[in-house]
């Protein structure tokens, strides 16, 4: 498996959040975001995340947060109702890469972390493991997972 590291800067973002078991409401929410992002012209240009910030192995899985976010280059729009401000802390992260599918995704988060053991690398606590979505890789079909360390 290829594994790129990368330093992420920290990344101002809009965000919808769902607390509870990860997997359940993520597509609804996304959908959500790009629909909001959309009417507003900043979905072309801008980054969609997902943004687990909890290890379910350590916290209860009803109290693991997810956000689906929104980075755009420039000014964000004020945000409405549950669609909050935040920021994505910066730093190392190794990101992997993989189809853009439902099955693709899972793959990803069933792989990786694996083969960043087998590299030797650990993840980092603290920081959020992010599903980064570029209109750049999405053109090719393609997504990233990206762990901290």
């Amino acid at each position: 498996m290829n594994i790129t590291v990368v330093t992420l800067p920290e990344t101002a973002v809009v965000r919808l959040r769902c607390t509870g078991p990860y997997g359940g409401n993520n597509r609804n929410m996304m959908e959500r975001l790009k629909s909001w992002a959309r009417e507003r012209g900043l979905l072309e240009n801008g980054v969609i995340l997902g943004v687990a910030w909890d290890d379910p192995v350590c916290i209860p899985p009803e109290q693991c947060r997810y956000d689906v976010c929104l980075a755009t280059k420039g000014c964000l729009p004020e945000p409405e109702a549950d669609i909050a401000p935040g920021r994505i802390p910066g730093g190392r992260y190794a990101c992997f890469l993989g189809a853009h599918t439902p099955s693709g995704v899972q793959a990803l988060w069933e792989t990786s972390f694996a083969a960043l053991a087998e590299q030797g690398l650990s993840p980092a606590p603290g920081r959020p493991v992010l599903e980064r979505y570029r209109p750049e890789r999405l053109d090719r079909g393609l997504c990233e997972l990206c762990i901290p360390i």
